[in-house]
């Protein structure tokens, strides 16, 4: 599975365990806010918007790489430029000298 969906899964079951954890037996008067809910609903969108963006980024990061393993330009010039520094190897032996009979 792809890096950003185990990242939203993450989130989403860490999302369930604050939400469950946060029931509260007092009930506020309608159409107020506890502290604790408001703080909620602030990092709660937060920290799953940020989740998002960083699965969104990681996307595109490994797009990016697999277009530039697949397309490229050719250029022989500097595979030439290369191919003559390598040196050539020490354990090959030169032939025996010809000699008169």
């Amino acid at each position: 599975m792809d890096p950003s969906v185990w990242l939203l899964l993450a989130a989403v079951s860490g999302l369930s365990l604050v939400l469950a954890s946060n029931d509260t037996t007092t009930t506020p008067s309608p159409g107020k806010l506890s502290e604790s809910e408001r703080l909620a609903a602030i990092i709660v969108p937060s920290v799953v918007g940020g989740i998002i963006v960083i699965g969104i980024i990681v996307f595109f990061i490994v797009k990016v790489k697999e277009k530039r393993q697949t397309e490229g330009t050719y250029r022989p010039s500097s595979e030439e430029q290369a191919g003559s520094r390598v040196e050539t190897n020490a354990a090959l032996k030169l032939p025996p000298e010809e000699r008169l009979i």
